[in-house]
């Protein structure tokens, strides 16, 4: 049922969610049908969850934001783990997440709900295993093949990574100065950069997230002189030039 924690029924739906756990992370949930949906989790495939736009989306419950939850991906070296990560992304009504094991059939709960980190907070880290995540209270996602990260408890000195849309919209920010890298590039309008992203969202928008984008990483200046400052941060810490392959 889809208002009820997403279980593989049977040994078909069990396979397929073995073989991708066997590769990477992933999340699993129902649409409308029943049917079980599995997508699978690496830092160039996040997902974002919604009512309307995103890679899991149940139009039919108004619960849900638009832009209601993300899941996340970073690889690290030092020490060498796969991450994921889970974030509300600023939903009117909650998103609760919750440590399950899957065996054989055999559900057993290893804690309580508990409510995930709201922007601008830090996403919460996943533990190893799988995890119940719940959306308004009325739909449920699966996410599991989580790794163990042995040097989750020490502190990572890296800047606070952007959300899925912060990060987009840093992405086409800095497209011109990618595309003419020994020459100066004026950084792209909030109507330029709307145009470009798929699903296209406002240049009101693209505003919204350029100041959640100043605000988190300290800049203060003019808004030109903000642009300019967050595309050499991004430069430097954010993207790179495979983000545009």
């Amino acid at each position: 049922m889809t208002g009820e924690p997403v279980r593989p029924d049977g040994a078909a739906e069990a396979a397929r969610i073995g073989q991708v756990a066997n590769k990477q992370p992933y999340v699993a949930w129902r649409g409308v049908d029943g049917r079980l949906h599995v997508h699978g989790l690496s830092p160039r495939a996040p997902a974002t969850i919604g009512r309307v736009d995103g890679t899991v989306t149940f139009p039919q419950d108004r619960q849900i934001s638009r832009e209601h939850a993300e899941v996340t991906v970073r690889e690290y070296t030092d020490p060498a783990a796969v991450c994921v990560y889970l974030l509300d992304v600023a939903s009117r009504h909650g998103t609760e997440f919750r440590a399950v094991r899957l065996r054989s059939g055999v559900t057993q709960e290893k804690g309580a709900w508990q409510p995930v980190p709201r922007v601008p907070a830090r996403p919460a880290q996943l533990e190893a295993g799988e995890h119940d995540v719940r959306l308004a209270g009325v739909r449920f996602l699966l996410i599991g093949g989580v790794p163990l990260d042995e040097g989750r408890t020490s502190d990572r000195d890296e800047l606070e990574q952007p959300t899925i849309r912060e990060r987009e919209v840093l992405v086409e920010l800095c497209r011109p100065s990618f595309a003419s890298p020994d020459a100066f590039a004026a950084p792209p309008s909030n109507a330029e950069i709307a145009a470009r992203l798929k699903p296209p969202i406002g240049p009101e928008r693209v505003s919204d997230l350029l100041s959640q984008l100043y605000r988190r990483y300290d800049l203060h200046g003019t808004k030109e002189q903000n642009r300019l400052q967050l595309v050499a941060l991004a430069k430097q810490h954010l993207i790179d030039a495979g983000d545009y392959a």
